[in-house]
């Protein structure tokens, strides 16, 4: 059996998931040594919220009662660092290793670059997690296909990202899934930070409940960028998701500029949303502001980011009326299928209450229901 065994992950924060199915898999595979990669610049997520250096720290304070090395080559190398890469050099610098990668992320090994000498270099680790039933198939299929090792451990690790977690953490909620090593430097340092002063803003334009409702949306897109691996950078989702509703309990037009025909409607609130943002947040990122100006008519053609704040607001957890909780099963299991149930949704219920239905959300139903049998897809 391998005794050094391999972590790699942006660890952007580190948690007690980490540690927990790192001692499962030292105790599975007789490992005496854990070797911690932290990715430098990941080619299949946004950089990461923290600096290296800080993530570094970070996972020196989480693994203290290992016998860790937390190697810095990806920093070293600089340039492309996928696995393909890295775990060859890991084998010739450590030995006889193992790699352990998360039931979550063995779902998608083989849209991972050249997952066939990934296979090749040593065996893989698995800690299952709860939420993925097929891991055990999975690695079955894969082992098939190319040839690879697949140790599954014995640890189901509970359904944690470091994306929710930094979530809550900018949301200024306390976060019990990571070690207080980790949480008192966090304090220390004052990271995670950045939106105080958005988030502080926010609650004093909404009500308890609509600000409660804010925080669920950021929880709800932060998962599916996550889970579904959409690739969106985690400030943009972070920072729509958040101020969406902004102007929903502060209708006055105070002069910005808005489509007149929206003046007086139950949508005004995306378009003034987007220029209150502008104007009271200092929000300049177009895709940001275009994700609130779309998130209740939504609109023909929308962006990712656009149909991931769309979808987060309907399917938010404060929302347990049905058949919205149907919906959010639905676009757990594929976002984009899940994201044209909710837009068939509201616009049949828009339907049976009659009255005008916004132009943008005719469009935007032609646009994808009309056309559905091309548009969804199998993730």
């Amino acid at each position: 059996m391998a005794k050094t065994l391999i972590f790699g992950g942006a660890f952007d924060p580190p948690h007690n998931e980490h540690i927990a199915i790192c001692k499962s898999a030292m105790a599975a595979l007789g490992a005496d040594k854990l070797v911690v990669v932290p990715t430098y610049m990941p080619p299949h997520k946004d950089g990461g919220f923290l600096k290296f250096e800080d993530r570094c720290e970070l996972i020196k304070a989480a693994f203290k009662d290992f016998d860790v090395v937390v190697d810095q080559i990806e920093k070293e190398r600089g340039g492309d660092n996928y696995s393909y890469i890295i775990l060859p050099l890991m084998k010739e610098k450590y030995g006889d290793i193992a790699y352990l990668i998360g039931g979550d992320s063995l779902q998608y090994f083989e849209s991972w670059r050249n997952p066939e000498q990934i296979a090749k270099v040593c065996p893989i680790a698995v800690a299952e997690r709860d939420g993925f039933d097929d891991v055990r198939e999975t690695a079955h299929r894969l082992a098939q296909k190319f040839g690879a090792e697949f140790i599954l451990t014995d640890y189901v690790g509970e359904d944690v990202s470091s994306s929710m977690l930094k979530a809550r953490l900018l949301l200024g909620e306390e976060v019990g899934e990571i070690p207080l090593s980790v949480t008192r430097i966090i304090r220390e340092r004052g990271w995670f930070c950045e939106y105080e002063s958005a988030v502080e803003k926010l609650k004093g334009f909404q009500s308890e409940e609509l600000f409660y409702h804010s925080k669920a949306v950021v929880k709800r897109a932060v998962d599916f960028n996550s889970k579904h691996n959409l690739k969106l950078e985690f400030r943009k989702v972070f920072l729509s998701a958040l101020l969406h509703d902004n102007a929903k309990q502060r209708p006055s037009l105070d002069g910005l500029p808005v489509p007149p025909d929206c003046i007086g409607t139950p949508v005004l609130h995306q378009f003034l949303g987007a220029e209150k943002a502008r104007r009271d947040f200092g929000v300049d990122d177009k895709d940001v502001l275009d994700a609130i100006r779309y998130h209740t008519t939504a609109k023909a053609d929308m962006s990712l980011l656009e149909k991931l704040i769309y979808t987060a607001d309907s399917l938010s957890d404060d929302r347990e009326y049905q058949p919205i909780p149907k919906l959010r099963k639905i676009a757990g299991e594929n976002f984009e299928n899940g994201f044209l149930e909710t837009l068939k949704y509201t616009v049949d219920k828009l339907i049976a209450k009659g009255g005008k239905i916004y132009p943008l959300t005719l469009s935007a139903y032609k646009y994808y229901i009309d056309n559905e049998d091309g548009v969804r897809t199998s993730e």
